[in-house]
């Protein structure tokens, strides 16, 4: 039997390891747990500042956009003698282009913002390939004590 270099006084008691990994799974579970708290408070605080943004731009969007776009449209008729169907339809590119252009600065805004979650992932990440490893070296110890 492989004991690495260890007396070995009695045979493993696999009540006693399934409770002391237990116990060890569950002060993870709950480290993981405070951290991905920590980290929801950091991310909502980081990305207040967008969402404000976001809403902002889209009540300008909701409220003075469809003016804009209707002016632009009739400039489009009397200066260029354009059909009113091809002023309104360039009109409405505009319109799309502009809060595209929005939205995209407040995707990149919220996207950055929920960066710090990236260490709640990697610390689950690390916790569950322990569990794995715990898992499969005490099934491996039982397994050579049973032989």
């Amino acid at each position: 039997m492989n004991t690495d270099g260890r007396v070995k006084t009695e045979r493993p008691n696999v009540a006693t390891s399934f409770s002391e990994l237990t116990h060890d799974a569950i002060e993870l579970a709950e480290l993981q747990a405070q951290l991905f708290a920590l980290d929801v408070k950091e991310t909502s605080e980081s990305t207040k500042t967008s969402l404000i943004l976001a809403i902002v731009g889209s009540c300008l969007l909701l409220g003075t956009i469809p003016i804009a776009l209707i002016a632009l449209a009739e400039l489009l008729i009397e200066q260029l003698d354009w059909s009113h169907a091809v002023s309104y339809g360039v009109a409405t590119l505009v319109g799309i282009l502009v809060s595209a252009g929005i939205l995209a600065t407040a995707f990149a805004r919220f996207r950055s913002g929920l960066s710090s979650m990236k260490r709640s992932r990697e610390e689950l990440s690390r916790n569950i390939a322990w569990i794995k490893t715990s898992l499969r070296s005490r099934a491996s110890a039982s397994t050579a004590a049973n032989d």
